[in-house]
């Protein structure tokens, strides 16, 4: 399914969902869609921006400092006691869809552009038209995502190809050395090393250029960082 009208940055993404989200109730009706369907979009989309705008970045915050405060106190000194500090508060949850929100709202888009009333002023008012890309891009462009929990610690690494074969993905931990982690032609890379000390925040560091027939070539990509915790 073509969504290349849906950004490819999580900075650029939030404010299309609202948008969207918006103007489906403006346009839905024009395009078939009951305003139970409306309604329904619109529940999905207030959940999906209260987890990506409420919800994840505090959390990652949060474990974080709970990380920092659990190293001090375990080997730290001082002659103070220091309480943990606050959780971040997080305003309670609009109701919770079942998963798929981006799958089922990539599949309704599809549906609207298939329907004879639909043309390109609706297009661009809903932000689902896709554009030509002319842009140049001398490297990969990506983004880090940290998934934790008991069943899973890897660093997801998620980039667009922009019409090239893949993407060769190089690591610097704790500013040591350049590792190469080799190359992928499909998103997300996941890295799944284990930590140098689990007891410690690691800081991760990456670096990206393109790889198109077994070889790596281009400029690398300005380096992105992410704290990995245990």
């Amino acid at each position: 399914m073509t969504t290349s009208y849906f950004p490819t940055t999580e900075a650029a993404r939030l404010p299309w969902v609202m948008h969207y989200r918006d103007m489906i109730a403006v346009h839905g009706p024009t395009l078939g869609l009951s305003a139970e369907d409306i309604a329904n979009t619109q529940r999905e989309l207030d959940f999906y921006i209260w987890m990506h705008r409420d919800y994840y970045p505090p959390s990652q915050a949060d474990a974080k400092e709970s990380t920092t405060y659990r190293n001090f106190m375990d080997n730290g000194s001082g002659t103070v006691a220091q309480f943990p500090p606050p959780r971040t508060p997080i305003p309670d949850p609009p109701p919770v869809p079942l998963p798929g929100i981006l799958t089922r709202l990539f599949a309704q888009i599809a549906g609207i552009k298939s329907r004879l009333d639909f043309n390109e002023y609706i297009g661009a008012e809903l932000g689902i038209i896709s554009v030509p890309d002319t842009t140049e891009h001398p490297w990969p462009e990506f983004s880090l995502t940290y998934e934790h929990g008991p069943d899973v610690h890897r660093v997801s690494i998620s980039f667009t190809k922009h019409g090239h074969d893949g993407v060769w993905i190089e690591c610097r931990v704790n500013n040591g050395e350049w590792v190469a982690l080799g190359a992928d032609n499909s998103k997300p890379h996941y890295d799944t090393r284990p930590m140098i000390d689990p007891a410690l925040p690691e800081v991760r560091e990456y670096r990206l250029r393109w790889w198109d027939k077994g070889v790596p070539n281009g400029e690398f990509s300005p380096i992105q960082k992410i704290v990995v915790v245990g």
